[in-house]
C-alpha cells in the first residue's frame, strides 16, 4: 500500500513539473510579442516609403518654383528699319511749316519701321483740290503706333496693303509709294510723320512733330536710332496739341 501510494505521489509531481516548464513557451505572452514584432517589421518595411516619396516631390516643386521667379519675360528692345524698299529713294531735311519730311522714289515699297500696330488706314483718295480740306490732304495713308509708343505716319500712297488693328513686323509691308491726295500736284511721294499718339481722330499733331531725317538716315545705316524720347519731350512741350487738333477743322474725318 505505501508503495503504491508513493507511485502516486512521483506521477503527480512529474506532471506538475511538465506543466510548469510548458508554460513560458506557449502562454499568450509570447504570443503577444510575436504580434508586437510582426506589427514593427511592417512599419519599419512601409514608413520609410512614404516618407521618402514626400521629401523627394516637395524640393523639386520648391525648386521649379525658385528657378521660375526669376526668369521673368522681358521685352526685347525694337527693332528699326529703313521705311523704303524696292527703290532708290531720297529727301531733303526741310518741309513746309512743320516737322516732317517728303520721301521721294515712286512705287517705292513702304514698310513698318519697327514693330507695333496698325491704327488707321484710309484707301480712298477724297482729296478734292477745290475744297482743300487739310483732313484729306494724305490721300491714301497708314498710321501705325510702334512698340514703342510712336506713332508713324506715311500718306499719298498708290495702294494699302495693311488693315487696322494688324500686328506688323518691322519691314512688313504697309503699302506703295504714290501720288494721292495733293500730291497729285507735286511729284509722286511720301509724306513721312513722327509724333506721339492721340485718343481721338485727328491731322495736325499725326502728320509730324519732330524732324524724322536723322532717324531715317540712321535706319538707312542700320543703328538703332529711336525717336520715343524726343517725341516724349515734344510732347511735353505741347500738352493741348491733341485736343487742340481734335477741335481743328474736319478733325473727325482725318
Amino acid at each position: 500500500m505505501k508503495r503504491a501510494s508513493l507511485i502516486v505521489l512521483m506521477v503527480a509531481a512529474a506532471a506538475c513539473t511538465n506543466q510548469s516548464s510548458s508554460s513560458p513557451t506557449l502562454g499568450p505572452s509570447s504570443t503577444h510579442e510575436t504580434t508586437i514584432a510582426a506589427a514593427t517589421t511592417v512599419a519599419l518595411a512601409t514608413t520609410p516609403t512614404t516618407s521618402t516619396t514626400s521629401t523627394f516631390v516637395a524640393p523639386t516643386q520648391s525648386a521649379t518654383s525658385a528657378t521660375q521667379t526669376p526668369t521673368t519675360p522681358t521685352t526685347p528692345p525694337p527693332t528699326y528699319v529703313f521705311p523704303f524698299v524696292g527703290h532708290n529713294v531720297s529727301y531733303g531735311t526741310t518741309h513746309h511749316d512743320y516737322p516732317a519730311i517728303d520721301v521721294f522714289g515712286c512705287g517705292a515699297g513702304v514698310v513698318a519701321p519697327t514693330s507695333g500696330t496698325v491704327t488707321q488706314t484710309r484707301s480712298t483718295d477724297l482729296w478734292n483740290p477745290k475744297v482743300n480740306d487739310p483732313a484729306t490732304r494724305g490721300g491714301k495713308y497708314v498710321a501705325m503706333i510702334g512698340d514703342d509708343g510712336v506713332r508713324y505716319y506715311f500718306a499719298h500712297l498708290a495702294s494699302i496693303s495693311t488693315a487696322v488693328a494688324t500686328k506688323v513686323a518691322a519691314g512688313d509691308a504697309l503699302g506703295l509709294m504714290g501720288q494721292t491726295g495733293d500730291a497729285r500736284l507735286s511729284a509722286c511721294h511720301t509724306h513721312v510723320g513722327i509724333s506721339w499718339p492721340c485718343p481721338t481722330n485727328e491731322w495736325q499733331v499725326r502728320r509730324g512733330e519732330i524732324w524724322p531725317p536723322k532717324y531715317l538716315d540712321a535706319w538707312r545705316k542700320g543703328v538703332q536710332l529711336s525717336p520715343a524720347a524726343e517725341v516724349a519731350s515734344a510732347q511735353t512741350i505741347k500738352p493741348t496739341a491733341c485736343s487742340d487738333a481734335a477741335a481743328a477743322k474736319s478733325a473727325a474725318a482725318a
